[in-house]
């Protein structure tokens, strides 16, 4: 068995890229992520209250959601008032998982202690 080598001459142009800015997005308008996810979680509530939604599980299939996403979303209602207005105001965007860990305090006041905190 014979090898074969092939010498080829290549030559290569070299030049700097252009680098192009990229144009700043303009801020959203309209309410945050995390705030439509609390709107959800009390829409699903009303709907469940009015009998329209057999429960959570029946909310997460029609959703398209596991039945853990939609607990999750679904216990965003059980934050302290102040934390809710403030995510649906927009004042703050948190994201889900400091949301669980202001969850983990069953208290309002260890929720806006918990909260405060993320906030500074």
């Amino acid at each position: 068995m014979t090898s074969t080598t092939v010498k080829m001459k290549v030559s290569f142009r070299t030049c700097q890229r252009q680098h192009v800015q990229a144009k700043a997005r303009p801020k959203a308008i309209g309410p945050t992520a995390i705030a439509r996810r609390l709107a959800l979680a009390h829409h699903v509530e009303a709907l469940i209250a009015n009998g329209k939604l057999a429960g959570l599980a029946d909310a997460a299939k029609r959703l398209g959601l596991t039945r853990a996403r939609m607990t999750q979303i679904a216990d965003m209602t059980l934050l302290a008032p102040e934390i809710q207005s403030a995510i649906a105001l927009g004042e703050v965007s948190p994201n889900d998982r400091q949301l669980r860990d202001v969850l983990k305090h069953a208290t309002w006041d260890g929720q806006r202690r918990v909260f405060g905190c993320l906030r500074n």
